[in-house]
């Protein structure tokens, strides 16, 4: 009368298939200035043109920068690939990168270009953490040949359009900073 309840065990929750497996983080948080793009392809969009794009090397973590680099009248003056200038780029801008492992400190991997003529740091780019990159210093031009500077506090365009403190959700596409 007392006969313990029998069930069929089917091995259904002891099953490999069903264990949650971790998906890769998708996507990358550009910190833009004191502005967040999240989940973007690490494109930026400046004044509707593809400008420069962030991408994340996994051994060596480093990043890597493409990136066309205009004057104040909007004529294309260097090209950066994958962190490697072009040939013409080469006397005017200088780049540095820090890698994962470089030095014997803490530091987060960081990309530089400098302009020699000026002096001044056109772009500056590091990895904060996991898949969060941002820009604390930009000082370059559109393919219109209006000034971007990008302070940790702001980015603005010309003197027409200041972005301070706003978050923008890319869905997977570009982080567009300006109109056509």
């Amino acid at each position: 009368m007392n006969k313990p309840l029998q069930a069929n065990i089917i091995g259904i929750t002891d099953s490999p298939e069903l264990i949650d497996i971790e998906k890769p983080e998708q996507g990358l948080e550009l910190h833009v200035g004191s502005n967040v793009f999240r989940n973007t392809n690490g494109v930026v969009t400046l004044q509707g043109k593809e400008q420069l794009v962030l991408e994340m090397q996994p051994n060596p973590q480093a990043l890597l920068l493409t990136m066309d680099l205009y004057d104040e009248q909007g004529t294309r003056v260097g090209h950066v690939r994958r962190n490697a200038l072009s040939a013409h780029s080469a006397g005017r801008f200088t780049i540095n990168v820090k890698a994962d492992g470089d030095s014997t400190t803490d530091d987060q991997p960081s990309i530089t270009v400098a302009d020699r003529t000026t002096g001044q740091t056109v772009l500056e780019a590091c990895l904060v953490q996991g898949r969060k990159v941002r820009i604390t210093v930009g000082h370059l031009y559109t393919h219109k040949g209006k000034l971007v500077t990008i302070s940790p506090h702001y980015c603005r365009i010309g003197t027409g359009l200041t972005l301070f403190g706003d978050v923008a959700e890319s869905r997977g596409g570009a982080a567009v900073i300006g109109s056509q």
